[in-house]
C-alpha cells in the first residue's frame, strides 16, 4: 500500500496556465475532506473541474485501486465538486512566490470554504507573497500568524529551514532546505531563493522529496543542493525514502546561459551523480577528510560537501540509486510537436532516462503528468 496519495493537479512549467505546478497530497487512510495538503498552488479550480470531469472518482476515498465505479459526489456538478476539493486543503506548501506557483491560491483566496488554510514556505518566500497580497496586485486576504484578521484570510507560517519536522496537516511533517533558483540582484546573496521539501508520513516514517525550481549548483553563485543530497542519502540507505520529484524545465542542448535558474537533462544527471555519491558516502564508516572550503560551506548553514571534495569514480556509482525512482516534473510546454503523440514531458524524462542508463546509477525516470494519481510504491492512470 501507498504511504501518501497525491493527485496532480498541475506540473508543467509553463508558459500554458493550465497546467502549472499544483499537487494535492494526503496520507493513505485519511480523508481528503479531512486532511488534504496542497503542494504548491499554480493550476487550481479550473483544472480540477477539467480533471474530475474526465473521471468523477478521481478524489474518491478509496483511491488505492483507483475504482472507476463509485461516485465521488452523487449528483454534484462538476464545478460543485472541483470547489468542494479546494476547500478541503488545511494547508499550502509553496516553495517560492513566482507566479507559476501560486496563481491559484491567489486568485481563490477568500471565496473557499472550510477552516482556515495556513501557507507555509521559507521567510523569503512568505515576503514575496506578501508582497502580492498588498491590495494593489490583490486585496490583502493573508496575514501572519498572530496577527488580528477575520477567519476567511490565509495564515502565513514561516518555516525555518533545516530545522526540526513541522506537521502541516495530521500524519505529514515537512522539512525544508533553501536551493538557489538563478540569479537576483535585490537579494543579499545574489540568488533568487526557492526550496526543497522532505515530507513524512508520521505513521510510517516514509518520505518524499519536492524540490521547487532549482538551477545547477555547477554554474549557481551559491550552490545549496548538495546540502540537500547529503539529507537524502541516509534517508535512501534507510529505504525510508524511495521518490523524487525535481524539475527540468529544457531538452538537450540548452545553454548554461539560457537555463534562468532551471535544469536540463545533462544537468539533471549531474545532480543524480551527486546524490549517487552522497549515497555511498553514507555507507561509510570514515567519509574521506573534508577539503579546505568545508568548514566554510557549514558556516554558511549549507551543509553536506562541497563539489570539490566529492567526486568519485563512476565505477563506484553504479547502482547506488537502485530502488530510487525520479519524477520529473516543470517541463516548458513549447508550439513544436512530436511523434506518437508524445508531450515535451515524454520528450525531456525519456532525454534523462537515456543519460541515467548509461551512467548506469540504477534510478528508475517517469514523467509526471497532469490527472496521475502518484502513490509511494505504486502508480495508476486515472
Amino acid at each position: 500500500m501507498p504511504d501518501f496519495v497525491m493527485v496532480v493537479v498541475g506540473c508543467g512549467g509553463g508558459p500554458t496556465e493550465d497546467d502549472l505546478s499544483s499537487y494535492l497530497i494526503k496520507c493513505h487512510g485519511t480523508r481528503w475532506s479531512e486532511a488534504t495538503l496542497a503542494l504548491e498552488a499554480g493550476s487550481g479550480l479550473s483544472a480540477l473541474t477539467r480533471l474530475i470531469g474526465n473521471d468523477p472518482t478521481l478524489f474518491n476515498d478509496d483511491d488505492v485501486q483507483c475504482s472507476k465505479t463509485q461516485l465521488s459526489s452523487p449528483g454534484a456538478g462538476l464545478s460543485e465538486r472541483a470547489t468542494e476539493v479546494y476547500s478541503g486543503i488545511r494547508s499550502f506548501i509553496i516553495t517560492h512566490g513566482h507566479l507559476d506557483h501560486v496563481m491559484s491560491m491567489v486568485v481563490a483566496a477568500g471565496s473557499q470554504g472550510g477552516p482556515t488554510k495556513y501557507i507555509y514556505g521559507l521567510e523569503r518566500t512568505i515576503q514575496t507573497l506578501e508582497m502580492l497580497f498588498n491590495g494593489l496586485i490583490w486585496p490583502k486576504l493573508a496575514a501572519r500568524v498572530g496577527e488580528l484578521a477575520p477567519t476567511f484570510f490565509y495564515r502565513y507560517l514561516p518555516v525555518a529551514p533545516v530545522e526540526k519536522y513541522l506537521q502541516v496537516v495530521p500524519n505529514i511533517s515537512v522539512r525544508a532546505f533553501p536551493i538557489s533558483h538563478g540569479t537576483n540582484d535585490q537579494s543579499v546573496d545574489g540568488t533568487y531563493e526557492s526550496s526543497a521539501w522532505f515530507l513524512r508520513n508520521d505513521q510510517t516514517s516514509q518520505e518524499f522529496l519536492f524540490f521547487g525550481d532549482v538551477e545547477p549548483d555547477s554554474i549557481s553563485r551559491l550552490p545549496r543542493t548538495r546540502a540537500v543530497w547529503k539529507h537524502a542519502a541516509g534517508k535512501i540507505r534507510r529505504k525510508q525514502l524511495h521518490t523524487i520529484f525535481l524539475e527540468c524545465s529544457w531538452r538537450n542542448g540548452r545553454k548554461n546561459k539560457e537555463l534562468y535558474g532551471h535544469l536540463s537533462p545533462p544537468h539533471v544527471l549531474d545532480e543524480m551523480r551527486n546524490l549517487a555519491t552522497e549515497v555511498v558516502l553514507a555507507a561509510r564508516e570514515q567519509p574521506p577528510p573534508p577539503s579546505r572550503f568545508s568548514f566554510l560551506w557549514n558556516l554558511l548553514g549549507y551543509g553536506g560537501t562541497s563539489e570539490t571534495e566529492a567526486a568519485l569514480p563512476n565505477r563506484e556509482l553504479q547502482g547506488a540509486l537502485q530502488g530510487v525512482r525520479l519524477v520529473v516534473i516543470h517541463c516548458k510546454a513549447t508550439s513544436e510537436t512530436f511523434p506518437d503523440g508524445k508531450s515535451i514531458a515524454d520528450v525531456i524524462s525519456g532525454e534523462i532516462r537515456e543519460l541515467v542508463k548509461g551512467s548506469g546509477l540504477g534510478l528508475e525516470v517517469m514523467a509526471a503528468k497532469q490527472g496521475l494519481t502518484i502513490g509511494e510504491f505504486y502508480l495508476c492512470l486515472t
